[in-house]
């Protein structure tokens, strides 16, 4: 009996231990199926918070960068509404000189931190400064610009410097605006239409980064508008220039020299000066048209203005065709001795002029009369008239003379 018990005691102890056992393995498949559906949820939360954390931050991004866009919005506002009233003043230009004039004030108003500006213009493929503003009294070396102007002409793109003495491609120490003015920042652009280059302009300042993107676009712009005012005035003063001169001879055209020689006849009164007028007319020149033909007679037009502009030179004195084979020349503050060498002159260098034409050399004369003002006259009609008169007295006295109205 005490075995049987003993045996039971056995089999129930078996039995505990089992079920002790399968209740712990039970226990951890439970833990462990909890456990992985823990971690699931847990990762589909975390990658839910990634997102909502990236969507906060592009937020952020969002709103700081439209907080700054409404600080510079007014600013760009501004600079696009100035931008726009000085165009519309800047096309109703027509003279360079006022043109330059006018872009730099209008960069100055801009760009009212500049330490300098400098406008370059092109003429004939050589830069020179045009026009300056400075806030310190020093002098600029860069007459003709310097290895920056030489990359905008180069390249014919805008450039911007956030710091010369960091920056790679200039070496600062060859930049006369770091060495002498001490300049660490910039913006540079061309003058140009398409591949036409008219100049260049240069903004400059003391600090690093002092200029923006905006700034070297507006700039930019500034310069595209007047590229395209100077070349319509260049266009209108050649127009101009072909309607005041005489298109065989491309001297002045008689109405251009009255209005011109009024001009100065004033200043002249005003001066207490002098001012000569010698009248030229070509000797027998039907003579020549019917003998040679009036290619010839085009040819002997076109040597005595050679003529005329040789002797006179490029003094400021005027010379224009009268009419037909008929010259006249104004030379302002002339005294007498010098109206007389000057018609002197012009006497002896016709003669010696000669045109060859078809083996043959033909030499022509003229006859001149030349007046003085105030003393032959204080109007132009009549010291012209003057000067006709003594002309026509050389021409009856046997041409190929200079007659003076004291003679």
């Amino acid at each position: 009996m005490f075995l049987g018990f003993a045996l039971i005691t056995a089999i129930v102890g078996k039995l505990s231990f089992l079920f002790c056992a399968i209740t712990f393995l039970i226990f951890l498949v439970i833990f462990w199926i909890f456990r992985k559906i823990n971690l699931k949820i847990a990762s589909n939360f975390q990658v839910e918070y990634e997102k909502l954390e990236e969507k906060i931050n592009l937020l952020s991004q969002d709103i700081c960068e439209k907080k700054k866009i409404s600080i510079l919005l007014p600013e760009k506002s501004k600079k696009i509404e100035s931008l726009f009233e000085v165009s519309h003043e800047l096309v109703e230009l027509y003279n360079f000189q006022e043109i330059f004039d006018f872009l730099l004030k209008s960069l100055c108003w801009l760009f009212p931190s500049a330490e300098n500006i400098m406008l370059f213009a092109l003429h004939k493929n050589s830069l020179s400064l045009e026009l300056s503003f400075k806030k310190e009294e020093y002098v600029i070396k860069e007459k003709c610009g310097d290895i920056i102007e030489k990359w905008l002409l180069k390249h014919n793109q805008s450039l911007i410097i956030d710091d010369l003495f960091k920056d790679f491609r200039f070496d600062c120490n060859k930049i006369a605006a770091f060495r002498e003015r001490k300049i660490r920042s910039l913006i540079a652009s061309p003058i140009s239409v398409g591949d036409t280059l008219l100049g260049t302009v240069r903004v400059e300042h003391k600090m690093p980064s002092s200029f923006s993107f905006d700034d070297s676009r507006l700039l930019r712009d500034m310069c595209d508008l007047t590229a395209v005012v100077l070349e319509r005035a260049a266009l209108f003063a050649k127009a101009e220039e072909l309607a005041i001169r005489d298109s065989l001879t491309f001297l002045f055209v008689k109405g251009h020299f009255y209005k011109r020689v009024e001009e100065e006849l004033k200043r002249a009164e005003y001066k207490k000066s002098n001012l000569g007028i010698i009248m030229i007319d070509i000797d027998d020149f039907k003579k020549i048209n019917d003998t040679y033909g009036h290619i010839v007679g085009d040819i002997v037009l076109k040597r005595l203005s050679a003529v005329l502009i040789e002797t006179v030179g490029p003094t400021g004195d005027i010379i224009a065709r009268f009419g037909g084979e008929e010259f006249v020349v104004a030379l302002i503050e002339c005294d007498k001795e010098r109206l007389i060498k000057v018609a002197q002159n012009i006497h002896s260098n016709v003669e010696l002029a000669k045109i060859g034409f078809r083996r043959k050399t033909i030499n022509f004369t003229v006859s001149l009369g030349a007046v003085l003002y105030p003393e032959d006259g204080l109007e132009l009609n009549g010291l012209v008239n003057r000067a006709d008169q003594c002309l026509y007295k050389a021409k009856k006295e046997g041409k190929n003379k200079v007659c003076f109205t004291w003679q």
